[in-house]
């Protein structure tokens, strides 16, 4: 297992035991800290012993590809589980990974569902329909689960991937990319080999907690996972290319959503929409582009609550 740490110490230590108290015991624990300054670090090494190594950088990596990528390349098993120092696993996560593994020999990555964790409510991962009684997905048919419900059918905290697919597919993109590089490695990664998926509630992703990433940077510009994208069309089929081209658009989409509530303009070219299925996602990139501050804002909030009702109205079904 590896952690990437950077000032979490209102939420490391809980994390750390989450992943000691764990049914099917990890073979390691690999912390890997990237210069905390209060106090993280002195908490994460009271734990180190056998099960847990403690492993230090001399500079931060902004969302702690960095970090990920020297544990990875640190550890001695042959499979890799993530937890971020604010997260928490079940006391059944690494069991049912283990269970789904086992159950699909040939598949290099296993993901178990989770909970988003806020400070009022908990809303459990949106999945395909496919993935509700469990299943094995090759790359076809992991594009298609992540394009039904527009969520990424693997989430870092409740993953486990082999470290050789990890690495062979290049690992995190560290110095590309602030956020967004677990999809875009998860994705270079599934074109490789197969996803197990147990939909067994496993883990819990912390949406609030301090010092997150996610709230303190804004992307802005085209997101790595884009041109990672079109990489893969060029050896893919018929059918994989038109799902990688309904990918791109529903990212750039996702992106132009998110910057709407911004005071800074979406910089994403309008090039980079795939025409003609994008026409909508053309429309609102223009719109963020061009519209002033104001309307963008006011055109965020108007989206948001008509998400908001679609939810309720898919719950009240």
């Amino acid at each position: 297992m590896v952690m990437p740490l950077h000032n979490k110490a209102e939420h490391v230590a809980a994390a750390i035991e989450s992943a000691l108290a764990q049914d099917f015991a990890p073979f390691e624990i690999v912390v890997v800290d990237d210069r905390s300054t209060d106090g993280s670090r002195d908490i994460a090494a009271s734990f180190a012993g056998e099960r847990l190594r403690l492993l230090g950088r001399e500079e931060p990596g902004p969302g702690g590809y960095a970090a990920r990528n020297l544990g990875i390349r640190e550890a001695r098993g042959d499979w890799i589980a993530f937890l971020d120092a604010d997260d928490l696993w079940r006391e059944d996560h690494l069991a049912v990974l283990a269970r789904a593994i086992a159950n699909a020999p040939g598949a290099g990555a296993a993901a178990t569902r989770f909970d988003h964790v806020f400070d009022t409510h908990r809303q459990p991962q949106r999945i395909a329909q496919k993935l509700e009684a469990g299943a094995v997905l090759d790359f076809r048919q992991f594009l298609e689960c992540w394009l039904e419900v527009r969520e990424c059918p693997m989430w870092t905290g409740a993953i486990a991937l082999r470290r050789d697919v990890l690495i062979d597919a290049g690992l995190f993109p560290e110095g590309r990319a602030r956020r967004g590089g677990d999809k875009d490695l998860w994705l270079r990664a599934m074109r490789r080999t197969s996803l197990a998926y147990d939909p067994t509630f496993t883990a819990d992703f912390s949406r609030d907690s301090s010092n997150k990433v996610s709230k303190t940077t804004n992307t802005l510009s085209t997101p790595c996972l884009i041109g990672t994208a079109r990489k893969l069309m060029t050896d893919a089929d018929t059918e994989e290319r038109r799902l990688l081209r309904r990918l791109i658009n529903q990212e750039i989409a996702h992106y132009a959503r998110y910057s709407l509530k911004l005071d800074q303009p979406i910089r994403i070219p309008l090039s980079d929409v795939n025409l003609p299925e994008g026409l909508g996602t053309l429309a609102m990139l223009a719109v963020t582009r061009w519209t002033p501050v104001s309307w963008r804002k006011s055109a965020y909030h108007f989206v948001k609550s008509l998400r908001a009702g679609s939810a309720r109205m898919r719950q009240g079904q």
